[in-house]
């Protein structure tokens, strides 16, 4: 029954991206909103659930099970104070989006049972495997022209036949270590080239800033970490020849850079804003919010002020995702959405339940011999750790958060 549980989890896993695929053909083409990958998800969370309660019999079980509740117990109490404060009409809304945030808490302590009774639970493999079919999803079509567009206005980028720009960036980033290291354990040059070039396509065709910065942090990592090996070794005609090969990549870069979405959007937000130079951009507070953060700050603010001016309840229990009678714009950085939509005590228990997690994968790493996993375990950290802030989308949305439960469980790696 265990191994079957986990068969499904990774059948389940390994056909997400092409739910997300049919779900953003439904949303764009026929018009139909019906998000068949949220539903898919969420019988993946049910499934474990069910592991959790009626299956696993560890010790620690009563205590995976009293978190569990609080959970539950935390979110009744959320939507009551939702339908006291506010329309008793918005509470589907309300509870859908509250559900979409704790789904990561719920699947890290699910996934931690499971992952203690089955050694082989959801392998590197599998990651890859689900990773690829993510890059040619974004490759092909957009190859071929037909892929949907990563902004609805102005911005230019494509995002293949996916539906959200934001959320496939965060997957490509956060497991982008993962895949490198898969590349680089294969030792196969024609691979390596022909995988990275996809890579590399698709992270200057969707257009955002996110898996260039997380591209940009790995490759800058490992080059630090070589050079440094090279050095201690005396190793000094590689170094030269890495410099060369290193001028030769950043000239190709620059001559192409202006022919991709990337910097295609670059030029449009700039001409925007109405600034001549970007490097006035960092003169300007409101410049900087708008072309760094894409605003961000400026939503931070005035959800801060709504958050200051809500009820005591609110304020203990979070003011939630309707606001004025509108669907309130999210902030787009995770943690400070975690406080002021879950409040004091929601935002404690997430973070208490993620802190752990997270400090369980880094002891976890540090006590790993192999180098380069370590490296790619502690970027794949780092990633999460960043990107929830600056970008969001990591632990808020069930189709990136499931991968911050993966990561945080992994265990084995592929050769």
């Amino acid at each position: 029954m265990k191994e079957k549980i986990v068969k499904l989890i990774e059948l389940f896993l390994i056909l997400s991206p092409l739910f997300d695929m049919l779900t953003a053909f439904m949303l764009k083409v026929l018009n139909i909103d019906f998000t068949i990958g949220m539903i898919v998800r969420f019988i993946i969370i049910l499934i474990c659930l069910l592991y959790l309660i009626f299956i696993y019999k560890r010790k620690d079980k009563k205590y995976l099970l009293l978190i569990l509740g609080s959970i539950f117990i935390y979110l009744v109490i959320f939507l009551l104070v939702m339908g006291v404060n506010k329309d008793i009409n918005i509470l589907l809304f309300e509870a859908k989006n509250a559900l979409k945030t704790f789904y990561l808490p719920i699947l890290l302590i699910s996934f931690y049972a499971i992952s203690k009774e089955n050694k082989a639970f959801i392998s590197d493999k599998t990651i890859i495997t689900v990773y690829i079919i993510y890059l040619l999803g974004i490759f092909i079509p957009d190859i071929l022209g037909i892929g949907f567009d990563s902004y609805e206005v102005t911005k230019t980028g494509s995002i293949g036949f996916f539906n959200t720009a934001n959320e496939i960036s965060a997957i490509i980033s956060i497991l982008m270590p993962i895949f490198l290291l898969y590349l680089y354990n294969k030792r196969n040059f024609i691979l390596t080239v022909l995988l990275v070039g996809v890579l590399v396509f698709d992270i200057l065709s969707i257009g955002t800033k996110g898996p260039l910065l997380s591209f940009l942090i790995i490759i800058g990592v490992v080059l630090i970490i070589y050079f440094i090996y090279l050095i201690k070794e005396k190793y000094y005609k590689k170094i030269s020849l890495l410099l060369l090969l290193l001028v030769a990549l950043t000239s190709f870069m620059v001559i192409n850079l202006p022919k991709t979405a990337f910097y295609k959007n670059i030029e449009i937000h700039l001409d925007f804003l109405k600034v001549d130079s970007i490097f006035d951009v960092f003169t300007d507070y409101e410049l900087f919010d708008h072309f760094i953060f894409s605003s961000r700050l400026k939503f931070l603010n005035n959800t801060f002020n709504d958050y200051k001016e809500s009820k005591v309840s609110e304020k203990i229990f979070g003011i939630g995702y309707y606001e004025n009678e509108e669907d309130t714009k999210m902030i787009e950085m995770d943690y400070f959405d975690i406080l002021f939509r879950h409040g004091i005590v929601g935002f404690a228990l997430y973070m208490t339940i993620f802190v752990y997690f997270l400090v369980k994968a880094i002891k976890y790493t540090k006590a790993l011999k192999d180098n380069p996993t370590k490296v790619c375990n502690y970027l794949s950290l780092f990633l999460i750790i960043i990107l929830s802030l600056i970008t969001g989308h990591v632990l808020l949305a069930p189709s990136v958060s499931i991968f911050v439960a993966l990561i945080f469980q992994r265990k084995e790696v592929i050769k």
